[in-house]
C-alpha cells in the first residue's frame, strides 16, 4: 500500500462524492486541464482524450484503424486525390442535423490564419490549404473542401496520401457549428454550455482545474454501442494521490508513477504498453545572439553524446521508459512492416560517449572562441513534477560532469511550459511527440520550415526537400527511403536530442473492459468501455 500523503487525504475528502456507481459510471483522472473544448484549437493529449469522446469526425479511429463515423461511407478516386464522403443521418446534442457544411466550415476555420490553430499544418495535404493558412491566398474557396450538399463532402488533396484518411479522425478535423462560433465569439467552447456535441458523450459539467462530468449523448447515431451512462474525469496533478485513490476504489484505472513501477511490476499488478510517445530535448536555435552555442551544431552534438541514455532511464523512471537512439518511433508502420525493422538505426548508444562528446565540445569552443566551458550556460525548461525533476537532474549531472558547462533547471507548470515554448522563450525544453496517425511522416512534418509546430528555429533545405518529396512520392519503397534519409538528416543537424521512448504502467479495475490505450491518437479511448458484473 502506497503511503498516503496529507494532500491525498484532503483530495479524497474533496472527491468523496465521486464514489463509483455500479456498472455504468467511469471515474479516472488527468494531470492537466484542457485549455478549451474548441476542436480546431486542440493541442494537448488531455484535449484529444476529451475531444475523442464528445465529437464524431468523418471517421473514428478504433485501435488506430479508420472506421465509419459521421460519414457512413467514402470513395477515393483512382488517382487517390479526391475523397468523397457520404454523411449518415445524425444530430448535434441540441437536435440540429450534422451537415457536410459543418465539416467544410471546420476545415476552413482550422486553416484560417485568424484562428491561429497549432494543428493547421495537419490539413496541408488538402489542395490550397497551406497557401490559405499562410495568407498567400485569402480566398477560403481556394481550399479543396466542398460541401456539395448537406450529406456529401468532397476533399481534394494535393497528392495521393493514403494515411490522410486516418488523420481525419484527429480532433482538429471535428465538425464545428458556425452559428455558435459567431454567437459566443472568444467564449466559444470555453464552458460546457458554449458549444454542442455530436459524439458519444456530452460534457454535462466542467469545473476548471477540478473535474469534468460527461453524460451519454442521447442524440448520438450509435448510442446503442455506448454502455457507460456517465464519465467523470478528475484533475489530479500528483500521481501518488491518484494511485491512493485507485487503491481506495475512487478511480477505475490509474497510471503507476515511474518511481513505483518496479514495486508494482514485481507484485504482478501492472500492465505495460507503449503509448506512442518519444521524447527529446528541443533546442532553441533562435537564441543565437544571446547564447550562440545553441545554434552551434558541434555544441549540440557534444551534449547529445554526453548523455548515457540507459542510465538516464534507469535513474529517472526506474526503467519504465526505454532509451531512444533515433528521432522516429520505430513502432510506427513502414512500407510492409514496422518502420524500425525495415530501417534499423542506432544513431546513439545506451552509454555516454565522453570522448566523442569532448571532441565535439572542443570544436564548438574553438568556433565560438570560448576557452572556459563554465562560461557556457544552458537552461532546461521542464514541467514541475517529481518524474520530470529527476529527468532534469540526471541530465544536469551528466552534462556538467562531462562537458563542464552550467546546466540550469527551470521548473514550471505544464501550461506555462506550453506558453513559453510557443513564445520561443526557452533555451532547451523537454518535448516529445505522440503519433497522430500510423506513419513516420507524423514526426517529420512538424519540423519542416514554416510548420506551426516548429518553434525551435530549425531550417534545413535538405530536410524539407526530403519530407516534401516523400509526401508526394507514389512508390511506397522509395517514399520510405526518403523518410529514412530525412530522419538521419535531422539527427545530423541535432536541433533535438533523443532521450527516451515512453511506456506507461497502469492498473485497472478487473471489472473494467473495453478501455483502449492505442499507440496512435488519443492516449486512452473510453468510448466503448463497460463494466462486467
Amino acid at each position: 500500500m502506497v503511503k498516503k500523503f496529507w494532500l491525498a487525504a484532503m483530495l479524497l475528502l474533496v472527491f468523496a462524492g465521486t464514489a463509483l456507481a455500479a456498472g455504468n459510471k467511469l471515474v479516472f483522472s488527468q494531470e492537466a486541464e484542457i485549455p478549451a473544448l474548441d476542436p480546431q484549437k486542440s493541442n494537448s493529449s488531455p484535449s484529444f482524450v476529451v475531444g475523442n469522446a464528445v465529437f464524431e469526425n468523418l471517421i473514428r479511429n478504433v485501435d488506430g484503424k479508420p472506421t465509419p463515423g459521421a460519414a457512413q461511407s467514402w470513395k477515393i478516386s483512382p488517382d487517390g486525390k479526391t475523397m468523397t464522403f457520404t454523411l449518415r443521418d445524425s444530430k448535434w446534442s441540441d437536435g440540429k442535423p450534422v451537415t457536410a457544411g459543418d465539416f467544410e466550415y471546420a476545415f476552413k476555420r482550422l486553416l484560417d490564419p485568424a484562428t491561429a490553430a497549432e494543428y493547421a499544418f495537419a490539413a496541408y495535404y488538402i489542395k490550397g490549404a497551406q497557401d490559405f493558412n499562410l495568407g498567400k491566398n485569402k480566398d477560403p474557396n481556394s481550399v479543396g473542401v466542398k460541401a456539395v450538399n448537406p450529406k456529401t463532402l468532397v476533399i481534394t488533396l494535393n497528392n495521393p496520401t493514403p494515411y490522410f484518411l486516418g488523420y481525419l479522425g484527429y480532433n482538429c478535423f471535428a465538425p464545428c457549428r458556425k452559428d455558435l462560433v459567431e454567437k459566443y465569439k472568444e467564449k466559444y467552447a470555453t464552458t460546457a454550455d458554449t458549444t454542442v456535441y455530436n459524439g458519444p458523450f456530452v460534457l454535462k459539467e466542467w469545473k476548471p482545474e477540478q473535474e469534468k462530468t460527461f453524460a451519454k449523448n442521447q442524440n448520438y447515431w450509435n448510442k446503442k454501442a455506448i454502455k457507460l451512462d456517465e464519465v467523470k474525469i478528475l484533475q489530479i496533478s500528483d500521481t501518488n494521490t491518484a494511485l491512493s485513490m485507485f487503491e481506495n476504489g475512487d478511480l477505475d484505472f490509474v497510471d503507476v508513477p515511474a518511481n513505483l513501477f518496479s514495486q508494482y511490476q514485481k507484485a504482478g499488478k501492472v500492465k505495460v504498453f507503449y503509448n506512442g510517445a518519444t521524447d527529446w530535448m528541443k533546442i532553441n536555435i533562435r537564441k543565437s545572439s544571446a547564447k550562440p552555442w545553441l545554434s552551434n551544431v558541434n555544441f549540440r552534438k557534444a551534449m547529445a553524446y554526453a548523455i548515457g541514455r540507459k542510465k538516464y532511464c534507469e535513474l529517472s523512471t526506474k526503467g519504465l521508459y526505454v532509451p531512444s537512439y533515433r528521432f522516429i518511433l520505430p513502432l510506427v508502420r513502414g512500407d510492409k512492416g514496422l518502420y524500425g525493422k525495415e530501417f534499423p538505426l542506432k544513431y546513439y548508444t545506451d552509454d555516454a560517449q565522453p570522448a566523442v562528446a569532448k571532441k565535439y565540445m572542443a570544436k564548438a569552443m574553438q568556433e565560438l572562441k570560448i576557452s572556459d566551458p563554465s562560461k557556457i550556460t544552458v537552461e532546461y525548461l521542464i514541467q514541475d513534477m517529481e518524474e520530470c525533476r529527476l529527468m532534469a537532474e540526471v541530465l544536469q549531472q551528466q552534462l556538467e560532469s562531462t562537458l563542464g558547462i552550467k546546466f540550469k533547471i527551470r521548473l514550471v507548470t505544464r501550461k506555462q511550459r506550453s506558453e513559453l515554448e510557443a513564445k520561443h522563450d526557452y533555451d532547451m525544453v523537454y518535448h516529445g511527440w505522440m503519433p497522430d496517425y500510423d506513419d513516420p511522416m507524423t514526426y517529420l512534418e512538424t519540423w519542416v520550415g514554416g510548420s506551426s509546430q516548429n518553434n525551435s528555429g530549425y531550417a534545413s533545405p535538405k530536410f524539407d526537400k526530403l519530407v516534401y518529396g516523400a509526401q508526394v512520392e507514389k512508390d511506397a519503397s522509395k517514399r520510405m527511403k526518403m523518410i529514412f534519409e530525412a530522419e538521419k538528416t535531422i539527427l545530423d543537424d541535432a536541433p533535438l536530442i533523443p532521450l527516451q521512448i515512453r511506456r506507461k504502467a497502469w492498473m485497472a479495475s478487473p471489472k473494467l473492459k473495453g478501455l483502449s490505450r492505442p499507440l496512435v491518437g488519443a492516449e486512452y479511448d473510453f468510448v466503448r468501455a463497460y463494466f462486467t458484473k
